[in-house]
């Protein structure tokens, strides 16, 4: 079964460390935690020069890695495209939108406030892993079909509970704002190439965790619209967001909070399918400056996945001393 992403309350601390550029310390350090957590993995890294321009750093340019919930962040921008095209309001109500649905907003949906309850998504996809069709159809509907089964909602309105069934449901929200098929819309208005698409084997899935993409074109997604200059980078708060805890926030698809020079974005993903497959992701950007994808042959615990935050933190702020 797939395993939520982990929800981290990261202090991001400045610390001292070598006298060496950023790249290398984040490959040494993530080099070492999966030395220490016996996983084979990679971490491509992307940094914003003196005139904006990111350049990156990724290895294996033509494979695809699954980005498992990473895709939330995906689903999330591409859902900010037709609400700044007039098409779509974050106050417009899932009934108005998708018929038979729960009476939330957008806005809720996209920040995990809509008051789910246990999430359904976790139970049928095993079922759904290795369904992939070259049609890209993903099941979405089938969630809300199972949503719109339950006999009431157990979770709060407006309060934060993490839940695979909002991107299911934020992904159809995509579709009946735009007339089209969720990554037929999305790749067009995003400006995504062939190197980030559904997975071949989680993209039944692909609205809430079941996109690949290689680590060049993943990062190029990331610092441009979570970048300083980004549609979403840029200002946090004038978009969908809810406080999970001080001073961190859930928003557009990944966690967030304010540092001295910007904003630190970031969330992990993790597929677990004992014996069918165990992936793992994590994705942050420091402060405008920099960016990593970090990706991994495991699903793990969450010490595991803290260990890696704090390693790649250790290494960005290290590198600025």
């Amino acid at each position: 079964m797939q395993r939520k992403a982990a929800i981290f309350v990261m202090l991001w601390l400045a610390l001292p460390g070598l006298a060496q550029p950023v790249q290398d310390q984040i490959v040494d350090r993530f080099n070492a935690w999966a030395e220490t957590q016996r996983v084979v993995g990679a971490v491509g890294i992307a940094q914003r020069g003196d005139a904006g321009v990111w350049t990156t750093a990724a290895p294996s340019k033509h494979t695809l890695r699954e980005l498992a919930s990473l895709s939330k962040s995906i689903t999330a921008a591409c859902a900010l495209t037709p609400v700044s095209a007039g098409k779509l309001g974050w106050s417009d109500r899932l009934p108005t939108l998708l018929g038979e649905a729960p009476d939330v907003t957008v806005a809720q949906v996209v920040t995990h406030s809509a008051g789910q309850g246990a999430d359904v998504a976790q139970v049928a996809m095993p079922l759904w892993l290795d369904r992939s069709a070259p049609d890209a159809t993903h099941y979405s509907q089938q969630v809300l079909d199972a949503i719109n089964a339950r006999p009431s909602r157990t979770g709060t309105a407006g309060s934060y509970h993490y839940n695979n069934e909002n991107y299911a449901l934020l992904g159809l929200v995509i579709e009946a704002a735009s007339g089209k098929a969720f990554h037929e819309y999305c790749r067009p208005a995003l400006g995504l190439n062939t190197d980030i698409a559904p997975s071949p084997r989680t993209g039944r899935m692909q609205t809430w965790g079941g996109i690949a993409a290689t680590p060049a074109a993943y990062l190029n997604f990331l610092t441009g619209w979570y970048g300083p200059d980004g549609a979403i980078g840029r200002d946090p708060f004038a978009l969908p967001h809810i406080k999970i805890a001080d001073g961190v926030y859930y928003g557009m698809g990944m966690l967030f909070r304010v540092r001295d020079a910007g904003f630190n974005f970031w969330h992990f993903g993790a597929l677990c399918f004992p014996g069918r497959l165990d992936r793992g992701s994590y994705a942050v950007i420091w402060e405008g400056e920099a960016a990593a994808l970090a990706t991994y042959d495991a699903c793990l615990d969450w010490p595991a996945m803290q260990a890696l935050d704090a390693d790649l933190a250790m290494a960005f702020y290290g590198a600025r001393q």
